[in-house]
């Protein structure tokens, strides 16, 4: 073999691996994209389905979470049908944007019993098909009680899935709206917070005690506590998940640590990051002890990211780098570092 033939059988093999390489992470962004994150997962196993369509689906308001999976087509294809059914869809959400998290979760609460919200519809696509889950919001942050009454309908095609819906509604119950949106509201912002938004900590975490929600799992929160205890030097206290944060501001808290635990480009949209620019990976500064390094992670990853948020007016403090990670676990480890580092805490 000569010299030549060498150098392009070494481009060759290059070649190779690099399409490789880039099928491989395609195929790991579609795999985590098309993965439900494990609150849509607590979210559906409240409900308890039964066969029977809502008796006031087309008379009352309703709101679509939906998966990423769904295309925008797929999105104004569902909004016909449900024009002609007469399910009124006032608004289109991203399920992981809903429930990525305490602060966020709040906001579309609110949002919802604003907008006079009676049902809620989520959309769920994998390889096998279509779901369409559909149950009355109950009016809470939770957005299901356990065991709320759902009514599911499920097809490999979506456009028989939106037939059936269709047949369900006019063969058993009246029609009652009429002024329907032909395209499905998209667009729509939810700011999840109300305060402004720093990229640095607080001084707070070092002057007064900080309150820190438990997971409500046992496993996790002890897990949380004993990290907390050996690596946390400041005033902290572990309180309840939902703990009312006016009672935490009276017994002399000032900040809460909180999270959200989302998609990457999602995650750094609510936390009010510029994404317009945004990569297909996000560069993130993990800690591995107590050494800095730059972990790149798919923008489309479920991620955990930790921020300081005031109790009283709503600001929050993110830290003066992107800290996010895969586990809760070093997403806080990463955030405790870069708080002691910043602050010059030991």
């Amino acid at each position: 073999m000569t010299i030549l033939q060498s150098v392009l059988r070494c481009i060759n093999l290059h070649q190779k691996l690099v399409k490789l390489f880039f099928l491989l992470n395609l195929l790991f962004a579609m795999s985590a994209k098309a993965q439900p994150s494990e609150e849509e997962f607590e979210l559906v196993s409240k409900l308890n389905f039964i066969n029977t369509i809502p008796t006031d689906l087309i008379a009352f308001r309703s709101l679509v979470l939906y998966q990423n999976t769904y295309t925008k087509k797929e999105l104004e294809e569902t909004q016909s049908f449900f024009q002609q059914t007469g399910i009124d869809a006032v608004a289109y959400f991203d399920i992981a944007r809903v429930l990525a998290g305490n602060d966020p979760r709040k906001a579309f609460y609110s949002y919802f019993k604003n907008r006079g919200i009676k049902f809620l519809i989520l959309l769920q696509k994998n390889q096998s098909g279509y779901q369409f889950m559909f149950w009355t919001f109950n009016g809470t942050r939770d957005l299901a009680d356990k065991n709320s009454i759902a009514w599911k309908q499920e097809n490999t095609s979506l456009t028989e899935l939106l037939q059936t819906i269709y047949r369900f509604a006019v063969s058993n119950i009246k029609k009652q709206n009429f002024l329907i949106n032909d395209l499905p509201e998209l667009d729509i912002t939810v700011n999840a917070f109300i305060g402004r938004i720093n990229e640095n900590f607080t001084l707070d975490v070092k002057s007064f005690k900080t309150a820190i929600p438990r997971f409500g799992i046992e496993k996790d929160d002890a897990e949380l506590e004993a990290y907390l205890k050996e690596n946390l030097p400041v005033k902290f206290e572990l309180v309840d998940t939902q703990a009312d944060e006016e009672v935490l501001l009276s017994k002399g808290f000032r900040t809460v640590l909180r999270f959200v635990h989302a998609r990457g480009t999602v995650a750094k949209d609510i936390l009010g990051y510029d994404i317009t620019q945004q990569a297909r990976s996000i560069a993130s500064n993990v800690y591995i002890g107590n050494e800095a390094q730059i972990k790149t992670i798919p923008a489309g990853q479920f991620i955990y990211k930790f921020y300081f948020r005031n109790i009283e007016y709503g600001d929050i403090y993110l830290g003066q780098k992107w800290d996010a990670d895969t586990r809760w676990q070093d997403a806080l480890h990463n955030h405790i570092q870069a708080l002691k580092k910043e602050q010059k805490i030991n």
